[in-house]
């Protein structure tokens, strides 16, 4: 029987790296295209850049007024954590930079929450897996 629960652990693992090389690359085309990825705080900056992400952060603790700094953008992936303050906080950003007149998305986010099926639930512990994305179309 542990054979077995390492067997689906482990198929589970390379799932999980599979959907994250293809997220940092999704996340990188529309970094490219001028997308601007929001998240909480500097650990998480750090994180997305060790998965790979090389476009424009935010960070929402990095100083007042983030929904001001993000005015010349025309486009915000909204990437909080994946717990009860992060739905908070992605829902008050959705609503606040939506009323600017920013295209918000949140299906990324959603995306990793399907996909980390409980593995982390802040994004700083996304740098726990960046050796699994060292060749992530950049």
């Amino acid at each position: 029987m542990q054979v077995e629960d390492r067997k689906t652990s482990e198929r589970k693992f390379a799932e999980f790296a599979e959907f994250l090389k293809e997220f940092v690359t999704e996340l990188n085309r529309l970094g490219a295209d001028g997308w601007v990825v929001l998240v909480e705080g500097a650990r998480d900056v750090r994180a997305m850049r060790d998965v790979g992400y090389r476009g424009r952060i935010v960070s929402i603790a990095a100083a007042k007024g983030s929904e001001s700094r993000l005015a010349n953008s025309k486009t915000v992936v909204i990437m909080t954590d994946l717990d009860r303050e992060g739905r908070r906080l992605a829902a008050r950003y959705a609503k606040a930079l939506t009323h600017r007149g920013l295209v918000v998305s949140l299906a990324q986010r959603r995306r990793l929450l399907a996909a980390s099926r409980g593995v982390f639930r802040h994004i700083e512990n996304l740098k726990r897996f960046s050796y699994l994305v060292a060749d992530v179309e950049i």
